[in-house]
């Protein structure tokens, strides 16, 4: 048993406590969380640290199997750039993948993640996740925008998700990848097998304009892009909408789900998006900053989503679109970009908000008796302003 104070405890679900105290057993369970009252006084065996205590962070999104790409990607070209280096970049060779791949699940556990949500387009990724000390829910990603091609699509993917969950025990839900990747009738495949399965969705949305462009007016760089590598739009016609109203109505409504980026989504879209789901409780908006900034060098209106009130979880994307595997260095990004955010609200989007996400709440995401969240220690914090600094860093406690 161990006892783990710090100037501040954020439990997440209930006010931060001055120098509060964490039980926790020989596991890592919570089992008592001692409000001092602010005043410490001697106690056996206690461990007293200088920063916060805050539970285990949650990647909500995240590409495992693109981790062989870093630093190869060129920054700042805009997505459809993006994805044609990745393509021009793929490397075939199956044991350099799971070295990449390996190292970076280790680089996150030692940046106190306890848990991710990744995406995976094969099976190279399936055994790391299993040895893993993180919890992983997989997102079996989809895409293929001719229509011809949906069951052959649909069912290599189906079987993908078989392996994950017959072979290797793992969590995982069957997705679509993006508003411009998936044809309408693997789009109502995906969907019908998602209700019969009650599984979480996760969906690229409007990560770059060109993608709104594409569906207002059937123009722009990602639409050239697209066409050049032999998309065939003679028959398609763009509804007049953004990305996201034209392509949300093909999602169930009654599916936990998760739009990752939204790095160009407005009130129009919010309002949308709330208005399709009849309530916000399901609806999460997973937020990239640092690959946004890699990619588009753009950020979303983080400000506007907190007016809304919107349910906000935190990704880091993949070492294609990022230098790090970080949550702590994203809150630093969004602490930096929307200073008048308070730590207090962005930490729930690190914890508490990815762990509902992707149904790890009932052990992760907070500090509970009884949960087993992983115990992070956030040295250097600015504990005047109770924010981040550009110093600040994270030491695994539990």
């Amino acid at each position: 048993m161990r006892k783990i104070a710090a100037n501040y405890i954020f439990p997440i679900t209930k006010e931060p406590i001055k120098n509060g105290i964490i039980v926790v057993d020989d596991n890592g369970t919570i089992t008592d969380i001692i409000d001092t009252k602010g005043e410490i006084k001697e106690t056996e065996n206690l461990e007293f640290y200088s920063g916060i205590l805050v539970p285990g962070f949650v990647n909500s999104h995240c590409h495992l199997e693109l981790s062989y790409l870093k630093k190869k990607i060129e920054k700042h070209k805009g997505l459809s750039s993006f994805v044609t280096q990745v393509r021009e970049l793929r490397d075939d060779d199956e044991k350099n993948i799971i070295k990449a791949l390996k190292k970076a699940d280790n680089e996150m556990s030692a940046n106190g993640i306890v848990a991710v949500g990744d995406i995976s387009n094969c099976n190279v990724s399936f055994q790391t996740k299993k040895q893993s000390k993180i919890s992983y829910h997989t997102f079996i990603e989809s895409f293929g925008f001719d229509e011809k091609n949906a069951e052959k699509i649909f069912k290599n993917s189906v079987s993908l998700f078989n392996e994950i969950n017959d072979v290797y025990g793992l969590n995982a839900s069957l997705v679509p990848h993006s508003p411009y990747s998936v044809s309408n009738n693997l789009f109502n495949k995906i969907s019908q097998f998602a209700i019969q399965n009650k599984s979480i969705i996760s969906f690229h949305n409007q990560e770059s304009e060109a993608e709104n462009s594409l569906f207002l007016n059937k123009t722009g760089k990602l639409y050239e892009r697209l066409k050049s590598i032999g998309i065939n739009f003679s028959n398609w016609k763009p509804s007049g909408k953004s990305s996201l109203q034209s392509t949300l109505p093909h999602l169930p409504k009654q599916n936990k789900t998760l739009l990752i980026h939204n790095t160009f989504s407005n009130q129009q879209d919010i309002d949308f998006a709330l208005n399709y789901f009849d309530e916000n409780k399901g609806l999460f908006w997973v937020l990239c900053p640092n690959s946004n900034l890699y990619i588009e060098n753009q950020l979303p209106d983080i400000e506007l989503f907190t007016k809304n009130k919107l349910n906000i979880a935190i990704g880091t994307d993949s070492l294609s679109s990022n230098d790090n595997l970080s949550i702590l260095d994203e809150l630093k990004t969004i602490n930096k970009k929307f200073p008048n955010i308070e730590f207090k609200e962005v930490i729930k989007w690190a914890t508490i908000n990815g762990a509902e996400a992707l149904n790890f709440d009932s052990q992760l995401g907070s500090f509970d008796i009884g949960k087993k969240p992983g115990i992070n220690l956030i040295e250097n914090f600015d504990f005047q302003n109770m924010k981040l600094i550009d110093q600040s860093e994270v030491r695994v406690l539990v």
